[in-house]
């Protein structure tokens, strides 16, 4: 199979699925091993974060690759299509995911009669800490360690619907040049930078990182205007190539060290300079972010690498939404689910198969599920192909 067959396949961008695919597993071994095993892993922790520190400041590139598709349309045409659906799947998935729990692990004998589950639900779609201090303990997200707690990661897909909201009516105006984009994108920072700084009140829906993910799918459409994705696929053979992958690789490690992100973004976590890590947070993401995407475009060219790292990338939106469900699910009865972590297993090579378990799982059952099932309703689980 040739360079280009495995680059692109059926219009998809083969890097990008890539990348998804990576990222996607990142944040899954993320969530079931380093997050709940932090005690466990405690000697080893300082290792396991620096080598982590690169994939896990890059995966703000999920939020450029949402923008990196832009077309300039109408803009009720692209609220349409893009904002109404994840709302809407935020809500039903949100719902649904959250009984299902609640009353399998009733089934299961788990005492559940202390539980508000309607009022999590109506708070997980809220926002978890709206209104709270971002900077005070009282944020310190309780709920969301309730014992059939599965939406961790969804304020993830809240921030998204608020980025579009803002991104779509600016996005023709900031495209036009370099110099606009960069002004637009500053401003935007600048404004998350003040709010924390001066405000620091988690809003609804996350609403304060509505500017900052906007900015990220600027860059993102500012990269697929000049189809950056293409030229990282063929462009190997130049010797430019590799004088920019080296320089970014540099920045990539400086920024690291100098300013890591830290971050943790349900908590509005940039870095270690408050409000002014916004601007850091940028520089050592899409840094990170685009040495990621360098090797995932290089791996377009490894056969067996793109076709299993592909599986998960066409699937990163359910996989993402569905992962702490299913997990959790499949650990229920076998350990006591409690207050403590979202899945208390002290076994990491447990928790490492059964991260990849649930990754390919899911991503096997929602490709079976879109071969049976009409477009209008596999529509709203669709990553943009390309």
């Amino acid at each position: 199979m040739s360079d280009e067959a495995i680059g692109q396949t059926n219009g998809r961008v083969k890097s990008i699925d890539i990348l998804k695919g990576a990222a996607i597993i990142g944040v899954v071994l993320a969530h079931l091993m380093f997050i709940q095993n932090a005690v466990y892993v405690e000697t080893e922790r300082d290792l396991l974060y620096t080598l982590a520190e690169l994939p896990y400041a890059g995966l703000p590139m999920f939020l450029v690759l949402s923008g990196y598709f832009y077309k300039s349309r109408p803009l009720m045409y692209n609220l349409k299509r893009k904002v109404f659906p994840l709302i809407i799947a935020l809500i039903v998935a949100v719902v649904v995911l959250t009984v299902l729990m609640y009353c399998y692990l009733s089934i299961l004998g788990y005492d559940l009669s202390q539980s508000d589950l309607w009022g999590d639900i109506a708070q997980i779609i809220i926002g978890k800490g709206a209104f709270e201090d971002i900077h005070s303990s009282a944020f310190d997200g309780e709920m969301i360690l309730d014992v059939y707690e599965v939406t961790l990661p969804f304020y993830f897909l809240q921030i998204m619907a608020v980025g579009f909201l803002i991104f779509y009516p600016i996005a023709d105006f900031a495209l036009k040049d370099l110099k606009r984009l960069i002004g637009t994108i500053l401003v935007l920072l600048t404004i998350v930078c003040v709010y924390m700084e001066l405000v620091h009140v988690q809003l609804p829906f996350y609403a304060q990182l509505g500017p900052l993910v906007a900015s990220l799918y600027l860059v993102g459409a500012y990269m697929g205007k000049y189809k950056v994705a293409d030229y990282l696929e063929h462009g190997r053979h130049e010797k430019k190539y590799w004088k920019i992958f080296g320089a970014i690789a540099v920045i990539a490690v400086i920024s690291m060290f100098l300013f890591p992100t830290n971050k943790a973004l349900i908590y509005s976590e940039f870095g270690d300079y408050g409000g002014y890590s916004v601007y850091t947070f940028m520089i050592t993401s899409l840094s990170c972010g685009m040495v990621l995407f360098f090797l995932a475009a290089l791996a377009t060219h490894v056969h067996p690498v793109c076709k299993i790292l592909s599986i998960p990338g066409r699937e990163s939106l359910p996989i993402f939404a569905l992962h702490m469900f299913v997990a959790k699910a499949l650990v229920a009865p076998f350990v006591q689910l409690d207050t403590v972590s979202w899945i208390p297993i002290k076994s990491l090579p447990i928790t490492l198969v059964l991260s990849i378990f649930t990754v390919f799982f899911i991503a096997i059952m929602v490709m079976l599920f879109r071969k049976i099932s009409p477009k209008k309703i596999t529509q709203y689980m669709e990553d943009d192909a390309g």
